[in-house]
């Protein structure tokens, strides 16, 4: 994995003549020691800046590569890859990485720390908000074996930003939406939807999907298919129930 040598058994004099040491003063090391590990430093806010560039890049956070086989050559090629190792390799080329790069990630920072201490005075705390605090609590720099759990955890955090952004705008709409229930329950209906959100579910197999018709009326549904926020579908359907201020519809279709 780029950033990350695993040189167990060997002493610095060994890891030296393999090429894996220099004399940068980020990499810390005990001569002559068996079992030493070599580490990278690599600044923080060079850390959040590269994770947000392997967003950019990915458009998303890949956890694990998409690959997809190749009838022609018969081989497996990767078509995206984790954003973590597209993060280590920013971290190893720092050149690369983009002014807006530098200003989304502190940028994501920013909004972590003010949103962990909202959650915190509201007592909502999770067990990812907690492993978010140890990303946040380094402050000089992160190394790339005691940070090993932190840098994995950020490689995700610009993705799991727009994802809160987008639900609390999501969340605002359908609030303030005005167009009350679409019908009653048992009726059938035909509408246009805007996605808002769209949430796979793994216990069921079908992703939730919430919107707004373009009559403003808020809706809730299940589909088999994945579609991105602000997508409109024309749907026809059953209204099931009404839930505070949503209608939710089953067996719906996609016109």
């Amino acid at each position: 994995m780029p950033g990350f040598v695993d040189v167990g058994g060997m002493t610095y004099e060994d890891v030296r003549r393999m090429g894996h040491a220099d004399d940068c003063d980020d990499v810390d090391h005990v001569p002559h020691r068996r079992n030493t590990v070599l580490q990278t430093g690599h600044s923080v806010s060079d850390v959040w800046a590269a994770a947000s560039a392997a967003q950019r890049i990915n458009g998303e956070y890949v956890k694990e590569p998409v690959r997809v086989f190749d009838k022609d050559t018969g081989l497996t090629r990767d078509v995206k890859r984790r954003n973590r190792d597209i993060m280590m390799e920013f971290l190893q080329i720092p050149d690369r990485i983009l002014p807006e790069d530098m200003e989304a990630g502190q940028a994501v920072r920013n909004y972590l720390e003010q949103d962990l201490v909202f959650r915190a005075l509201k007592g909502r705390l999770t067990d990812f908000d907690a492993s978010v605090q140890r990303v946040l609590a380094v402050k000089d720099r992160f190394y790339t074996v005691t940070h090993n759990y932190e840098l994995a955890v950020a490689a995700s955090l610009p993705n799991s930003v727009i994802r809160s952004q987008q639900r609390q705008n999501s969340d605002t709409r359908l609030q303030f939406a005005r167009g009350g229930f679409i019908a009653q329950p048992g009726a059938k209906i035909t509408a246009r939807v805007e996605v808002l959100t769209c949430n796979y579910s793994k216990e069921y197999n079908i992703f939730w999907v919430r919107g707004i018709t373009d009559q403003d009326e808020p809706v809730m549904f299940s589909l088999k298919e994945r579609f991105d926020a602000g997508t409109w579908l024309d749907i026809q359907g059953k209204v099931k129930a009404h839930r505070d201020n949503l209608t939710q519809l089953n067996y719906v279709k996609v016109l």
